[in-house]
């Protein structure tokens, strides 16, 4: 990376009322070669000048009619542009007061007159250094930062890209789910919503229930590698059916199984069927081994089974379906998972009559 301050030359302001002051001190700093200089008469020109053309640092006389150094020195400080320009009083005032005085306005050094050569030499050429220390500093922090908010711009590009793809997978496969039962659809939302309003009860943060509202669609994804005849049988299942109709969730996690994809939403898929007491399938998890995406969408699954009309039985009423969820509290269901339902019930029940 190139550094700007060390490819130019520095540009000092000499400021001083008397014209052989100014001369005097800026025919040393010229005569080095490291220095392009400017002066000024009076704090007025000072403050017209470094308008025009920012110094990198500033050689301030006190004593000067009308604003005196003091006064240029708090209007520089006070302004964003020019605040961080070095200052440095030179002056014949010798007392402890005037070089308080000037440390409290803001200066870096104090020179008195009449000064040394060498002196005024090493202590411009040590404050320019660490201004152009200090500025390739600032300029490596801004390039960092430009890197920063351009890499955040792209991670929210890629991100917005992968959720685009996530929506465009979810809809396709809930097309797919939608080719076996004409109530799919309606399934679909409200377990979506059921799921989320357990996850926000809960006290999952929202980025979890923005996923888990999306990605519970798919829990039953793997339905669409059963039969027909399974899935819309309206009688009881032969333990051979009960087998087969098992495995939509090997299924769906099959599917689902991408690195493109969020896990989260395999898990569901995977897992919704299993149940707290370990006696689910396919896997026979058992309490907190079950994720817990899983856990919540187990119960608005089962909840909407209930309270819904199916091919092979009437809905429940919500008295009933409620003796029940309480019933398997700690059996079927997470008790955590059965005490959010009870504590958003008003809220589910919302859900459920919208989307009749």
């Amino acid at each position: 990376m190139s550094r700007p301050n060390q490819d130019r030359k520095s540009k000092i302001l000499i400021v001083d009322d008397i014209s052989a002051n100014r001369r005097l001190i800026a025919d040393i700093l010229y005569n080095t070669g490291n220095y392009n200089i400017m002066t000024a008469a009076d704090g007025m020109a000072t403050i017209e000048a470094i308008e025009v053309d920012l110094p990198d640092l500033v050689l301030l006389d006190i004593m000067m009619p009308g604003m005196d150094g003091y006064e240029v020195a708090r209007i520089l400080k006070g302004k964003e542009a020019t605040r961080d320009v070095p200052i440095i009083f030179i002056t014949a005032k010798t007392d402890l007061e005037s070089k308080i005085a000037a440390f409290e306005h803001g200066g870096i050094d104090y020179i008195t007159k009449p000064f040394n050569r060498h002196e005024l030499l090493a202590r411009v050429g040590a404050h320019v250094q660490l201004k152009n220390l200090q500025d390739d500093m600032r300029e490596k922090n801004r390039m960092l930062e430009d890197r920063e908010i351009h890499l955040v711009h792209l991670v929210d590009e890629k991100t917005k890209k992968i959720e685009e793809v996530t929506h465009a997978l979810v809809t396709a496969l809930e097309d797919a789910n939608l080719a076996n039962d004409d109530d799919t659809g309606n399934h679909i939302k409200r377990v979506s919503g059921y799921s989320a309003v357990l996850a926000e009860s809960l006290g999952h943060e929202s980025q979890f229930v923005k996923r888990i509202k999306l990605f519970s669609s798919l829990h039953d994804v793997g339905k669409v590698g059963i039969s027909d005849f399974i899935l819309k049988k309206p009688g009881k299942y032969t333990p051979e059916e009960f087998e087969q109709m098992k495995k939509h969730v090997e299924i769906g996690g099959r599917m689902l199984e991408n690195k493109v994809l969020d896990p989260m939403a395999r898990s569901i898929a995977m897992y919704h069927h299993e149940k707290w007491a370990g006696n689910g399938y396919l896997a026979g998890l058992a309490g907190e081994d079950i994720p817990i995406e899983a856990r919540i969408v187990a119960l608005a699954d089962v909840f909407d089974a209930l309270t819904t009309k199916r091919v092979y039985k009437e809905p429940f009423s919500i008295e009933k379906t409620e003796k029940i969820l309480s019933e398997e509290r700690g059996r079927h269901f997470d008790p955590q998972v059965v005490d959010a339902y009870f504590d958003a019930r008003d809220t589910i029940h919302w859900i459920m009559k919208k989307l009749v």
